[in-house]
């Protein structure tokens, strides 16, 4: 039971990824249809003149606010790289820290967002693991003290407010205020002045000292405070509670946004400001929400853009730009994902921009042609931004170049139709973002290669149920018939909204379609004839056999810039699969598993190698790879060969019965071949025909003429006709021999297969040669142990169970009997889910028909 239980695991992970996007997506629609229910059919109207009544001071102060709020979320990293004493340069904190919050607060989830950011900006700095996560901890506290205080004496104060959104009586309310305090002295006194350690149902958990918990709380009140400012300056002045009272309020609001999981709370905030506020006008509320959600999640995003890519940044830097420096190196890791995500919100406000009602003034104007196909244009740029958005976090080329064009030509459609200015100016800052940070995009593939992560996916969907429900919001004093897809008129609004949302629908259907019908990634060019004899100094020089494999011609090769070594390659799946160790001296081999990590990284591929022995394994280490087995190579010792003795008793038993067959071995030069090409054919396809198999590539050579042809190949003969063969592999330089393709006849006498492989060992102990790999044993020599990994348990699992389908036991027993050495072989690969991944786009490779 405690092996299979790896096994389920992954069915229990989709479960939860799937969860977490369906979840998400339940609530926004529950909210959104609570929202709708406090307005009347004229509910748009209402907002849009709320909006209008919005004064400039009241913007530009609740920008301020806003900023402020975010230096005061600055701060909690700073207290927390104090603790740490570790010495971070104060640009590296303040962009770390401002990205940090910035991605946290509009993607979700923020505190592994933001521990994410955290770890690329000050890993680099010299912090490890644990002081960083103290950072990310200290981060989460403080808004966690904070909210604990102010909830607390918002309750006590005026539970009156939170009665309108909670479950409970003012009396109630009152208590758990008072609940709250009592808890946060109490936990004062209980952390001293060394903070303190405990465990709550087997989780560790930690507490600063008081003078920082202390410190940490007081600027956790200024924040939240200046948050809840900045939305309290947007409500009207009617607003009956201060800003004292709404605080708590706006706490509430927060909090119910963090439990729903949406991302920023997109929906459920709005419908708890609602609940909370009966006595403002709704249209009030809900236009100072989405003005607070631009001010203080927005606008931080683009100022988080410009600054990742700020031109000065990506000059030359003196040594005495220390700031400018630091502020580089934090920014660069994340610069693809601040990017991609300002292209997303672009995208978002498009499809939005399409929704709403064109302005009466530009009606009037207008071409009817001209606006019907801007709007479709419009909703159609957004959505494609939508959907590539992922491909750019991923560093894709093509992603960058269609994202480039669709900023830059959008501005013209948002013009046509009569768009808001605000989003043409946000398109064309984007596109300069692209721009500035164009040599960040270089991995190749197409768009439908790039695969699609749960995140994304539930953000995608997110917008799509928001950009729905606006559509019957905006249009809820609108009955509808069919005749609106028809109606073509310059007044007609909710025609043309019904359609680009149908526009929105096909593209998101076809490119979801497109992706399910979408092969895999094909092959990479394999090298050519040229390629492979500029290779043959570098197999002369080689010390392992299955450098031999590069000549199947089924591979690409990568190359040094000297010429010295090689590593052969294909790509499949979302993998670039080397084949083995780089074949070539030792620092040359080095320099090219990097170069291969590099070459993966630009095709946007998860970098593996197969098959591969121990002597680079702290190479593969280095890369980030974790190795596991996948089973042993049997070695046989020629020059301690021999068919003397009693151990040899069977071997020297089948070879006398062989001679007594008839059978005669023979190896058979290259210029040989062309005249004995009929008579291995057909051994070869007898042989595939016995075994009702087909061909494999990559790890095996195949029965090709041109392939064949370059080695010398052993023959087993029997009353004149070649009854079972197989081609030779030489390591000149490591005195070692191997075969590849072997191929016997159905009706060969028993034990042809034992008398040649005899017969090569004494060939080749004549010929100087001092080692004969037997090739792999698959699966073989993994340990068993209840504490053994999880790779080695399942694989095990999998042998013994197995062995109907694959004969595992049975082809390490027929290698055992030639009293072979042993030595591991294993797979050099991401770890996590790109285990699984790697294992399986190796496998398909190897089981693909080869291409000559």
């Amino acid at each position: 039971m405690t092996e299979s239980a790896p096994l389920a695991s992954p069915a229990r992970q989709r479960a939860k990824r799937l969860l977490t996007v369906v979840f998400p997506l339940l609530v926004l629609a529950v909210a959104l249809h609570g929202l709708a229910g406090a307005f009347d059919e004229h509910g748009y109207r209402a907002v849009r003149q709320a909006f209008h009544d919005l004064g400039t001071g009241q913007l530009l102060l609740a920008v301020l606010l806003g900023l402020a709020s975010y230096a005061c979320l600055v701060g909690f990293d700073a207290i927390g790289l104090r603790r740490s004493g570790v010495r971070v340069h104060p640009a590296r904190i303040g962009i770390t820290a401002f990205l940090a919050h910035a991605l946290g607060q509009t993607v979700g989830f923020a505190a592994l967002t933001g521990g994410a950011v955290r770890l690329r900006g000050y890993r680099s700095a010299g912090l490890d693991l644990a002081q960083i996560g103290q950072v990310v901890l200290m981060s989460t506290l403080g808004f966690v003290f904070g909210a604990w205080v102010l909830l607390g004496a918002a309750l006590c104060l005026e539970p009156a407010a939170a009665a309108l959104a909670l479950p409970l009586q003012v009396g109630a309310l009152q208590t758990v205020g008072a609940a709250l305090w009592l808890g946060y002295a109490v936990a004062i006194l209980a952390v001293g002045r060394e903070g303190r350690r405990f465990s709550v149902f087997g989780h560790a958990l930690w507490l600063p000292d008081r003078r920082t918990m202390l410190a940490v709380t007081a600027l956790s009140v200024v924040e939240l405070v200046l948050a809840a400012a900045a939305l309290y300056v947007l409500l009207p002045d009617s607003t009956p509670t201060g800003l004292p009272g709404f605080v708590g309020m706006y706490l509430v609001a927060v909090l119910a946004g963090l439990v729903s999981t949406v991302p920023a709370g997109l929906g459920v905030f709005e419908w708890s400001l609602l609940k909370l506020l009966p006595q403002v006008a709704p249209g009030a509320v809900l236009a100072a929400a989405l003005v607070y959600r631009v001010t203080y999640y927005v606008l931080p995003l683009l100022l988080a853009t410009l600054l990742a890519t700020a031109p000065a940044l990506r000059r030359p830097l003196r040594a005495s730009a220390g700031a400018t420096r630091a502020g580089w190196k934090a920014l660069r890791p994340w610069l693809p994902h601040i990017v991609a995500l300002a292209v997303f919100s672009v995208g978002a406000a498009l499809i939005v921009d399409g929704t709403l009602p064109a302005p009466h003034r530009h009606l009037h104007t207008a071409s009817l042609p001209l606006l019907e196909t801007s709007h479709l244009l419009g909703s159609l740029a957004g959505v494609v931004l939508l959907l590539i958005g992922q491909g750019l976090s991923r560093r894709s080329h093509a992603a960058w170049v269609l994202a480039l064009v669709i900023c830059v030509a959008a501005p013209l459609p948002i013009w046509l139709r009569g768009g808001q200015v605000l989003i043409a100016v946000a398109a064309l800052l984007v596109a300069v973002a692209l721009w500035t940070a164009r040599r960040e995009f270089y991995r190749e593939g197409a768009l439908l290669d790039q695969a699609w992560s749960w995140p994304w996916l539930r953000n995608l969907g997110l917008v799509l149920v928001a950009v729905v429900w606006l559509l019957f919001f905006v249009y809820s004093h609108v009955e509808y018939q069919n005749e609106l897809w028809w109606q073509f008129a310059l007044s007609g609004n909710a025609p043309r909204a019904l359609r680009a949302l149908l526009v929105v629908a096909m593209a998101v259907a076809i490119f979801g379609i497109g992706r399910l019908l979408h092969s895999t990634r094909g092959p990479l060019p394999a090298a050519d004839e040229a390629t492979l004899q500029a290779l043959a100094p570098v197999l002369a020089a080689a010390r392992d056999t299955q450098a031999c494999l590069v000549l199947t011609a089924d591979k690409a090769v990568l190359r040094d810039e000297a010429g010295l070594g090689f590593v052969m390659m294909q790509r499949h799946g979302g993998s670039l699969i080397a084949m083995g160790d780089p074949v070539g001296p030792p620092d040359v081999a080095r320099t090219l598993i990097w170069r291969f990590r590099e070459e993966a990284d630009r095709l946007g591929l998860r970098p593996v190698f197969y098959q591969v022995g121990e002597a680079y394994w702290q190479t593969y280490l280095d890369l980030g790879l974790g190795l596991v087995k996948l089973g042993e190579e049997a070695m046989v010792p020629l020059q301690e060969f021999t068919l003397e003795g009693r151990d040899r008793a069977d071997l020297r038993q089948a070879w006398n019965r062989g001679k007594r067959s008839g059978l005669s071995f023979r190896v058979a030069a290259a210029d040989e071949l062309p005249a004995l090409m009929p008579e291995l054919s057909a051994v070869s396809s007898a042989w595939l025909d016995d075994k009702a198999g087909e061909e494999k590539g990559f790890s095996l050579g195949s029965f090709d003429p041109v392939y064949l042809a370059r080695f010398p190949v052993a023959l087993v003969e029997a009353e004149g006709r070649i009854v079972a063969f197989a081609n030779l592999w030489h390591a000149p330089a490591g005195h070692e021999l191997s075969v590849d393709l072997m191929r016997h006849l159905p009706d060969a006498p028993k034990g042809t297969m034992d008398f040649l492989f005899i017969e090569l060992f004494l060939w080749g102990r004549e010929h100087g040669d001092t080692r004969f790999s037997l090739g792999m044993a698959p699966l073989s020599g993994l340990a068993d142990h209840r504490l053994a990994g999880r790779w080695s348990r399942v694989a095990s699992l999998v042998a013994r169970h197995g062995e109907r389908f694959y004969g595992f036991s049975g082809l390490r027993r027929f290698k055992s009997k030639f009293a072979p050495q042993w030595r591991p072989r294993y797979l050099a690969a991401p770890g996590g889910v790109h285990l699984p991944a790697a294992l399986l786009d190796a496998t398909r490779l190897i089981s693909l028909e080869p291409r000559h």
